[in-house]
């Protein structure tokens, strides 16, 4: 069987670490152990990034991807150096011998992909990771081009696929185009063995995890102020509280905790290698997701592979995944009282966390990256099937 060869075109990619970053990168994966050869073509900023490299045997091209903006400053950017972006990108995936253009997360790099696939006759698969309410800059509200292009991808790509029903939903509610039969609900995945196999590290307290980009849609300050309530009415059940990442807003929430009298009990770990995250998860006792909005959160079932139960909020895709008192615990969001009370009702009942691990854990095999590139790979085949 020939496997196609795919030219992935992520908003970003490493350095970068998110959701888009790791769906390129186990993909890219996937389809080189079934014989393809991938090429990700990506933003090239910062731009001090180099324009060629290797990331984990991967191919990988930076290009600055430029969009027409109305704006005085960006137009002219683009009237200086983005309109070659495109060819040069052609070319790249012409003399890489892609037959297919696929798409993560609707940014610069969807306009650079859909003027590309124009170009080579080449089919288009658009893959949205909830940007339009996930990017921490608000680009779409800023925008004068990238809404309008949305709404073009939906009209005109051969197949759209979403990481949850309600990153669909809300595409096609902010656009008004209905992809029908062409849109796919793919969900993220995650590594099971990358969690199966790790051992945790050594800490001197038991520990409560959150992880994520330190912004204000992952409601970590909703969580320290839910910690510091435990703190205040003894329901720590001796537990730290271990927030991982890094990002704009986390020397506010370094200070947050300390106003919240709980610094000592708030372990900032910084950005994370994957080793050292798949140990935090191996170690924690639970898992805190406390998301004003959240499209899935791959985080939750990296939580759910290590064997851990979650607590999140019913915000996005997240209800998805997480079932309610099986696999975890789901709260409104905004809310620091439910969020402490769900908090408290897992640390006090090291039985009720074993049994929601172990739901959790099962539930994880139909999520692995081989299952997920499986049904990828089904859409390339129809797409380049239905364009033969």
């Amino acid at each position: 069987m020939t496997h196609p060869n795919v030219a992935l075109l992520p908003s970003a990619f490493f350095p970068h670490l998110g959701g888009v970053e790791e769906l390129t990168r186990q993909l890219a994966h996937e389809q080189v152990r079934r014989g393809a050869r991938p090429l990700i073509i990506t933003n090239r900023w910062p731009i001090h990034l180099p324009a060629v490299s290797e990331v984990e045997g991967l191919p990988v091209r930076r290009e600055p991807f430029l969009t027409p903006e109305r704006q005085l400053k960006p137009l002219a950017r683009f009237a200086i150096s983005g309109r070659n972006g495109p060819r040069q990108v052609a070319r790249y995936i012409r003399a890489h011998g892609s037959t297919l253009v696929h798409v993560q997360c609707v940014s610069t790099n969807a306009y650079v992909a859909r003027s590309v696939a124009r170009m080579l006759g080449l089919p288009l698969i658009v893959t949205l990771q909830g940007e339009l309410t996930m990017d921490a800059d608000q680009v779409y509200q800023s925008s004068t081009v990238l809404p309008r292009l949305l709404r073009q991808l939906l009209l005109e790509a051969d197949a759209v696929t979403a990481c949850s029903r309600h990153t669909l939903d809300e595409a096609i509610a902010f656009t008004g185009v209905d992809p029908g039969p062409r849109g796919h609900v793919i969900y993220n995945g995650v590594q099971l063995n990358e969690f199966a196999d790790a051992a945790p590290g050594s800490r001197d307290r038991p520990y409560v995890l959150a992880i994520g980009r330190h912004v204000p849609q992952k409601g970590f300050d909703v969580l320290l102020r839910a910690f510091a309530r435990l703190h205040t009415n003894g329901g720590l059940a001796g537990h730290d509280l271990v927030l991982a990442g890094d990002g704009p807003e986390h020397d506010a929430l370094r200070m947050l905790a300390t106003q919240l009298g709980i610094g000592g009990r708030v372990d900032f770990v910084g950005r994370c290698d994957r080793p050292t995250t798949a140990a935090l998860f191996a170690g924690c006792s639970m898992f805190a997701l406390p998301s004003r909005h959240e499209p899935m959160g791959i985080v939750n079932l990296e939580a759910m592979a290590a064997g851990k139960p979650v607590v999140a909020t019913r915000v996005g895709g997240v209800p998805e995944l997480i079932i309610d008192g099986s696999t975890g615990i789901l709260v409104p969001p905004e809310n620091d009282e439910e969020l402490a009370r769900a908090l408290e009702t897992l640390l006090s009942n090291a039985d009720l966390r074993g049994r929601m691990g172990t739901a959790g854990l099962d539930r994880t095999s139909m999520f692995s990256w081989t299952a997920i590139a499986d049904q990828y790979e089904t859409l390339y085949e129809g797409v380049l099937c239905d364009r033969s």
